[in-house]
């Protein structure tokens, strides 16, 4: 994953290989994979931070990788 920073947010652009990853990703396997990361969530922080539905957040991200491979383009994350 690269990092760009500055005074004001942090941008992470995501490896192409997970973006594809993602974009491929059947319902079965996103699924899975939200199971895997509500017990880790629940394992090491306790039921109380795992409120948001993470498949939703999964789906999301998946169409966001989708039409990132669609259009030539790639997936980021920043914050601030």
């Amino acid at each position: 994953m690269a990092l760009k920073s500055s005074p004001f947010r942090e941008v992470f652009a995501l490896p192409e290989r997970l973006t594809r990853a993602l974009a491929n990703a059947s319902s079965a396997d996103l699924e899975e994979l939200a199971g895997r990361w509500t017990t880790r969530l629940r394992a090491a922080d306790g039921d109380d931070k795992t409120d948001d539905d993470l498949l939703a957040v999964l789906r999301g991200v998946a169409r966001l990788a989708a039409s990132a491979v669609n259009t030539g383009g790639g997936l980021y994350s920043w914050s601030s």
